[in-house]
């Protein structure tokens, strides 16, 4: 019985750690898309999908691997976000400076142009997901 609620103890807190690991950003990109009339489908179409986090990264793919699995919109929109200043704001309960800075960069992805030509802001506006997953 000892031995069980050691172990019991001991895994709690790695899985309650786990959860926190997941990070913020989708919500924040939900939040900051709210109310605005050019991206009324796109927030339609995530409000849609099963995982919010395949805006940004191919599905099944492992996020901890080189690259995180990004496709070509995520892999843009990382290069705008300053993710560990997010994460720090995020941390400190400063949720309208983490939403300026998602927002900042949104908006410098959006102007960018995929590999066919069409800029994301583009592809977002018509409501569909901006970045290539396969």
């Amino acid at each position: 019985m000892r031995r069980i609620c050691l172990l019991a103890g001991l895994v709690a807190p790695l899985l309650a750690a786990s959860a926190w690991a997941l990070p913020p950003i989708p919500a924040y990109v939900k939040d900051s898309l709210a109310g605005s009339a050019d991206h009324e489908a796109f927030a339609k179409t995530l409000a849609g999908l099963k995982t919010k986090c395949d805006v940004c990264h191919k599905p099944g793919v492992d996020k901890k691997a080189k690259g995180h699995g990004l496709n070509d919109f995520g892999q843009a929109f990382h290069k705008h976000l300053d993710d560990k200043q997010f994460m720090a704001l995020h941390k400190e309960k400063k949720a309208d400076e983490a939403l300026a800075l998602i927002k900042e960069a949104w908006a410098k992805t959006e102007a960018e142009k995929n590999a066919a030509g069409k800029t994301y802001g583009e592809l977002i506006k018509a409501g569909s997901l901006p970045g290539k997953n396969d």
